[in-house]
């Protein structure tokens, strides 16, 4: 399964909304990358049901229009990377310490690690 990108901010708000429409989402945080191949990034794991595809384009436009990319071939399991994403996220991971830790070791020239289910849900 290949990784799609998100060209847009991600925000909190966006998986809030995947949430309410009953898609299912698995977050992770990667810093596993010299800053010069790949910016630090989300990975964001969605499973949606067309059902559930159809109350997000309903409900909650703007983050359906987000993810358009993966969701318009339907139901299914999609891989996403998003490199730019609101501060809002970290703030309310559990795990929002290792998150800055790595970010900073990235910042200072060295290749942090991924951290897996972020989600606060």
């Amino acid at each position: 399964m290949a990784k799609l990108m998100v060209y847009e901010t991600f925000s909190k708000s966006d998986i809030e909304a995947l949430l309410d429409a009953g898609v299912i989402v698995n977050l992770a945080f990667d810093a596993s990358h010299p800053k010069q191949e790949k910016t630090v990034h989300l990975e964001l794991l969605i499973d949606a049901t067309q059902e559930a595809i159809l109350r997000l384009r309903s409900r909650h436009n703007e983050t359906y229009i987000k993810l358009k990319g993966a969701l318009m071939q339907g139901a299914g399991t999609y891989k996403l990377e998003c490199h730019t994403f609101d501060q809002d996220i970290v703030n309310s991971s559990p795990k929002s310490y290792e998150i800055r830790q790595n970010r900073a070791i990235v910042r200072y020239g060295d290749v942090g690690t991924v951290i897996q289910d972020i989600g606060w849900w």
